[in-house]
């Protein structure tokens, strides 16, 4: 071989030899820039799942922040209506549904809600005007005649109670007016009665007894005694007078 030959086989072998270099070095520089491409991308989406996360927390907050501002707005409307002056249906009503007590007549330190009562043996009867004031009273059906409960001064008052067999509650339209009544009819050969008239729950304006009883409460089939307010009256007397109240008497038991 001469030597014009070996020169052009030589440059031959150094230029496949560049031209390899140079195809290693564009693949390894497209490894490279595919590598940090993926890891921008990455970076690029870390951000935008932080951001979804927080999104997610801050709606969640904002809804409990939602619901305790409603909680409050709505406890604090309930003490406004309260101070502000209520009508008796709407007082009633909220003892009904066991937003607010009635004070108790007999200590009027001591207040009771509809659920201290044993639903079991009460239940919601009429609302019927008792005391004669043109506003209506609530009745609750119950033991011995149950409770009867007034509205007023932006407040509810127990009005009425029965108390065991001697103080049966009910109450008696008569004579034009609404009474409230209280029997005792527990031992065999007495009966009494007293009767309340109310222009308005706490203004008592009249009151009547009667009653019946055996002479000598020894002997069941002797002579009884029959009195009104105290005074002795006929047994004509005393049938007519109960006649005309029994016959408007409504039970609330």
């Amino acid at each position: 071989m001469n030597r014009c030959k070996k020169i052009t086989i030589l440059v031959c072998v150094l230029l496949t030899a560049l031209n390899i270099a140079a195809c290693g070095q564009v693949k390894k520089d497209e490894a490279v820039n595919t590598e940090e491409s993926a890891t921008s991308q990455q970076e690029s989406n870390a951000p935008t799942v932080e951001s979804t996360d927080s999104d997610i927390k801050e709606d969640e907050t904002v809804k409990v922040d939602e619901s305790s501002a409603s909680q409050e707005e709505s406890d604090m409307q309930m003490g406004e209506n309260l101070d502000s002056e209520m009508t008796t249906e709407e007082l009633l009503d909220l003892f009904i549904n066991g937003s607010i007590s009635a004070i108790s007549s007999t200590d009027l330190t001591s207040t009771f809600y509809i659920t201290d009562l044993n639903m079991d043996s009460y239940s919601i009867g009429e609302k019927v005007d008792l005391d004669n004031d043109g506003e209506n009273e609530l009745i609750l059906c119950g033991p011995y005649g149950g409770i009867y409960l007034d509205a007023r001064d932006n407040k509810v008052y127990e009005f009425a109670a029965g108390d065991g067999a001697s103080f049966e509650l009910s109450y008696v339209v008569y004579n034009g007016a609404t009474w409230v009544m209280y029997s005792n009819r527990m031992h065999t050969g007495y009966e009494s009665y007293h009767m309340e008239k109310f222009e308005g729950a706490d203004n008592l304006v009249a009151e009547m007894n009667f009653s019946e009883e055996l002479v000598d409460e020894d002997n069941v089939e002797g002579e009884e005694k029959y009195t009104l307010n105290g005074t002795e009256i006929s047994y004509d007397e005393y049938f007519e007078l109960c006649s005309k109240i029994f016959a408007a008497e409504v039970t609330t038991d």
